[in-house]
């Protein structure tokens, strides 16, 4: 069968429909009308002419199309296996169930999230990684799950703080008096240059839209409020690849050992001037003894990525290799060299850096969100207002609790929301209120209930878009089908051709048995063959060949002979030669004995001791090509059995339109 014919879905099946649900594009023919005409049936069972010409579009290898007669024959022959497969009852195994199921699930995913909202993330993601942001913040502590009452007090202490800022106290001096961040006492809240994945999400955001001046309003985060004030905004710098010498003086060390520390770094400077290697100097002095020992070399850094002093000092180097004056830092001393620079990736260059970087759950919220928005203007997703009301109005805090119910009598009839053809009445959503309990952590009825309205219907939203999905998209349907039909091709193959091949032993023995003469070995023989690299040396070879063939050491006595010098004169080659595989095997005679020929111009003696003629190869030898011919003769055997039990019916005059259609695409 010719490769560029066979049909997509084989053997390695479950590796191509992975491959299909994240690469697979939809296949759109222009003829509508056609595509939905009946091509073949198999054994009544109808094939659309769109199902053929999709799975056509999708078989060609390298932009090459294959022939559409050959193909419809190669479609059939899949048509009638996936028939059997059927009728073995294949398709009902919990087995097949779990497959199909899962591969459902994953194809599903690309279409139940809205797609532009990764791209757009991305691409504001890498506009705010050209700026650097400078900032600085008071930190009001409030952990996630804090009491109201403790939540809204670090909320009025914020505000507080904000004023004070805004009245004109130092941001520096209400930092270091106010801020629960323990580093503000001694940075005054200053949070040096940063940029994007560096801050948590909230406080990124706010930073972001902050203008360069301006207070924030509290901005909650995991760990509680924040006031945040941007100082400065510059293009993104990249990143540097630098050495350093550093000597230890960290906060609390001694007067004598800091100054020590000090005195000791400017030495090394001294020495760096006067022309001492800087990888030398790192080795014997530096404190920081993981780089120590690679002569101070650290790893690629940015903005952020390292404390502030020591990055803006890197950053100021022009040149590789280069160094700073002494630097001080929280942690002591340190000389840096400039070892290399790059400069900010393309949107495309920092593609994959900005998606391996993205919160995958803070994206899937985003993109659920959006996604369910959509579906609930394409359903005319309603909430009934009057209903809606009663429930905020009947809510208390024993029912967020899940400490009481309500009553069912008062209840008011009808629906809490509806959409597309499903709604949700008053009472469903009132059990689903007094289960839910305080998963919604607010005491507000409103927003609780409003909260609580917004999980159910989001829920029930996605549930339904996914049981439609067939029904809504072609390709979807398509595709499942395409999983569908190649797991049972797989497993029919597997059943019948392929295990069958690696364990009936006996059938290959047979098979082998009575194809053998196909596997002939090449008529061969063994000899030897001496050539002299000698021009006229015909005599001299034949000669010694007489006077030395009869000794046991033949060979040894002729290299004696003509290699004294250790050089290769004679040259003697033992081997098998087989027929045809030589040009040497054309220019003798096939006998026994010893035989004269010239091999480029020098003059050789051949000595053919054994002659070989062809026989069946050894089954040990051709196992491989011979399962492969025992699998194409079941594989024949079997279509030929498929075509006999089952009846095909093709309308040609639909099969010339697909082609005329095919063609003029």
């Amino acid at each position: 069968m010719n490769n560029h014919y066979r049909f997509p879905i084989l053997m390695n099946f479950r590796l191509l429909t992975i491959i299909l649900i994240f690469f697979t594009t939809p296949l759109v023919s222009r003829t509508q009308g056609l595509k939905d005409s009946v091509l073949m049936t198999v054994e009544g069972k109808i094939i659309s002419a769109g199902e053929f010409m999709r799975m056509y579009k999708k078989s060609h290898e390298s932009g090459q199309m294959p022939d559409i007669d050959d193909y419809l024959e190669q479609y059939v022959i899949f048509r009638l296996k996936v028939a059997e497969a059927i009728n073995e009852g294949l398709d009902t195994t919990p087995a097949f169930r779990n497959e199909l199921e899962g591969y459902r699930t994953q194809l599903a995913q690309n279409y139940l999230t809205d797609p532009g909202t990764k791209e757009e993330l991305l691409k504001k993601t890498y506009e705010r990684s050209r700026t650097e942001i400078n900032a600085r913040h008071v930190l009001i502590e409030c952990p996630a799950g804090s009491p109201p009452q403790d939540t809204l007090l670090a909320w009025k202490k914020a505000l507080d703080v904000r004023e004070r800022i805004l009245r004109g106290e130092s941001f520096e001096q209400v930092a270091k008096s106010t801020s629960d961040d323990p580093s503000a006492r001694l940075n005054g809240g200053n949070l040096g240059y940063f940029t994007v994945f560096q801050m948590i999400t909230p406080f990124e955001d706010a930073a972001y839209k902050l203008k360069e001046g301006a207070v924030s309003q509290p901005v909650k985060t995991p760990y509680g409020y924040h006031i945040i004030q941007v100082t400065d905004r510059r293009p993104a710098k990249g990143k540097v690849l630098v050495a350093h010498i550093m000597k230890a003086s960290p906060p609390g060390t001694s007067e004598e050992d800091a100054s020590l520390a000090e005195r000791i770094i400017k030495n090394i400077y001294k020495e760096l001037t006067e022309g001492k290697l800087f990888s030398e100097l790192a080795k014997k002095h530096s404190d920081h003894k993981e780089s120590a020992s690679r002569g101070g070399k650290l790893d690629w850094f940015g903005t952020g990525e390292i404390i502030h002093e020591f990055a803006e000092a890197a950053f100021s180097l022009t040149d590789t290799g280069l160094f700073t004056k002494p630097v001080k830092t929280i942690y002591g001393w340190h000389i840096i060299k400039l070892l290399d620079k790059q400069a900010p990736g393309s949107f495309e260059e920092t593609r994959s850096f900005l998606e391996s970087r993205i919160n995958q759950s803070y994206l899937n919220t985003l993109s659920k969100r959006s996604f369910i928005n959509t579906l609930k203007k394409e359903y005319d997703f309603r909430i009934d207002k009057k209903a809606f009301n009663w429930f905020v109005s009947h809510t208390d805090t024993m029912i967020i609790k899940g400490l009481s119910t309500y009553n069912r009598k008062s209840i008011p009839s009808g629906n809490i929301y509806t959409f597309a053809d499903k709604k949700l009445t008053t009472n469903e959503f009132a059990s689903f209120v007094e289960t839910r309990k305080s998963i919604i952590p607010s005491n507000d009825p409103a927003t609780f209930i409003n909260q609580s309205i917004e999980a159910l219907a989001s829920d029930q939203i996605m549930k339904y878009e996914d049981s439609i999905l067939e029904k809504k998209y072609p390709e979807f349907r398509y595709l499942m089908k395409e999983f569908h039909d190649g797991i049972l091709l797989f497993e029919i193959s597997e059943k019948t051709i392929w295990n069958r091949v690696h364990e009936d032993t006996s059938g290959l023995h047979r098979f082998y048995e009575e194809h053998k003469y196909e596997y002939m070995t090449k008529r061969s023989f063994e000899g030897k063959l001496y050539t002299l690299r000698i021009p006229d040396g015909k005599r001299k070879l034949s000669s010694a060949l007489r006077k030395y063939s009869r000794k046991e050491n033949t060979d040894q006595l002729m290299i004696e002979r003509f290699n004294k010098n250790n050089d290769s004169v004679l040259i003697i080659t033992e081997k098998k030669w087989e027929e045809e595989d030589d040009s040497l095997t054309d220019r003798i005679s096939w006998k026994e004995g010893k035989q004269y020929l010239e091999i480029n111009n020098y003059p050789s003696f051949i000595v053919i001791n054994s002659i070989t003629e062809p026989a069946p190869e050894a089954f040990e030898n051709i196992q491989g090509e011979m399962m492969a011919a025992y699998q194409k003769y079941l594989e024949k055997e079997w279509i030929r059995q498929l075509r006999e039990k089952y009846t095909v019916k093709i309308y040609d005059h639909i099969f010339d339109k697909v082609k005329e259609s095919l063609v003029n695409e």
